[in-house]
């Protein structure tokens, strides 16, 4: 990968400075569009990291990183430290033009404020007025109301549409780490049948499949999770607090894995395995599951929206006798582990080519569950698979 001089031996797969350029660029002209004099954004999770990854390529900071980007020029940069206003400014750190430290943390009520007076200080120092908010519901109230107060008469304006919508088509680069994504996902989950036997608990299959991913140079762990039941049947699969059974043999067993790959993007496999023969209403579901996907990847074109997307899965599984989408039937993927746009009824964003999705059935009939789950690029005729893990229910012999 480029860029090996800015980052050293401690950073794995960093993008080059001309591609954060392009995104950063890209990101102010469209706020320039909107006659924003900047935007302020505020990222406090692994598996929600795209506005901090996307335009500076370093991960967030566990207890929050705030971003000020102006409408031209480089961004200001808040993260929890020890107090350094400014601080100084790593070569990995790119995009970048101020660097401040605070002492703060979100369970010690002392701090509070702390991240918007320092923000609201360097936006007045500016003179900006008309403010965009990038994904909102990442920011805490503290944050916005320390602008609020801390910025007479400012405007504040969702941007999240407009950014949604930049990130979500991918760049060359994006796709070279989406194809090591993709493999590392692959490799994951061929590794299962020789993780499962009767006697095994579920939380041990997650931790071999949580320390592999590492071994691949995956970065974050989002979402690994397994499940199972007796009989050959399907079962949602659980993360580690609840995947406390034991797995004998006969069992049906699901895998999900969703972790960023080698660079920070988000990919997403599921497949059931069955130790023994599959029950026949587990694997009629499975069909019905990925008759669901294809019917929505084959409507997956340019100019289609998420709502619409959703019209489509709705209309599959109803007349097969399963329930309408209750939550998300697929949704892009990135440097967030879930981004726009989604398979919902209220999503209006439309889908550009270029852009990486992961559709996902999960359907339950006749207390079976079944999932369907694999990426695809977004293509003029229609979504394209790009996941070669072979869809199907493996059955495993004991």
């Amino acid at each position: 990968m480029p860029e090996w001089n800015l980052a050293g031996p401690r950073y794995k797969y960093p993008v080059s400075s001309a591609e954060l350029e392009r995104r950063l660029s890209a990101v102010q002209a469209a706020m320039r569009d909107k006659g924003l004099d900047c935007c302020i954004a505020q990222t406090q999770s692994t598996i929600f990291d795209s506005i901090t990854r996307y335009l500076t390529d370093s991960a967030a900071n566990p207890y929050s990183t705030t971003l000020l980007i102006p409408a031209q020029g480089g961004l200001v940069l808040i993260n929890h430290g020890v107090e350094m206003d400014p601080a100084p400014i790593p070569p990995t750190l790119r995009n970048v033009e101020k660097l401040i430290r605070k002492p703060y943390c979100q369970p010690f009520g002392c701090t509070d404020g702390m991240i918007g007076a320092v923000l609201s200080r360097e936006i007045r120092s500016r003179g900006f007025r008309r403010i965009g908010v990038i994904l909102r519901q990442l920011m805490s109230a503290d944050t916005l109301e320390g602008v609020r107060e801390g910025v007479p008469g400012c405007e504040l304006v969702d941007f999240t549409a407009e950014f949604s919508r930049i990130k979500a088509v991918k760049s060359p680069e994006e796709w070279a780490l989406i194809d090591r994504c993709l493999r590392a996902h692959e490799q994951l989950m061929a590794m299962v049948p020789a993780l499962l036997r009767p006697g095994r608990m579920e939380y041990e299959v997650l931790a071999d499949l949580e320390h592999a991913s590492r071994y691949l140079c995956c970065d974050w762990l989002g979402n690994v999770a397994v499940g199972s039941a007796p009989g050959g049947g399907g079962v949602p699969f659980h993360q580690n607090p609840a995947a406390n059974r034991r797995i004998e043999r006969g069992d049906g067993v699901t895998v999900m894995i969703e972790v960023s790959g080698p660079g920070g993007i988000y990919g997403e496999l599921a497949r059931t395995f069955c130790l023994g023969e599959p029950a026949l209403a587990l694997l009629e579901l499975y069909e019905t599951a990925k008759g669901a996907q294809h019917a929505v990847a084959a409507a997956a074109r340019p100019g289609v929206t998420g709502r619409a997307l959703n019209e489509v899965f709705d209309d599959f599984v109803t007349a097969r006798g399963i329930a309408k989408n209750g939550r998300f039937a697929g949704h892009g993927q990135g440097y967030d582990m879930m981004e726009a746009p989604v398979i919902c009824p209220q999503e209006e964003m439309a889908l550009e080519e270029g852009m990486f999705l992961a559709i996902h059935p999960e359907l339950m009939r006749d207390g079976q569950f079944s999932i369907c789950c694999d990426n695809f690029r977004v293509a003029a005729g229609g979504a394209e698979r790009l996941t070669r893990t072979e869809q199907r229910i493996f059955a495993l012999e004991f």
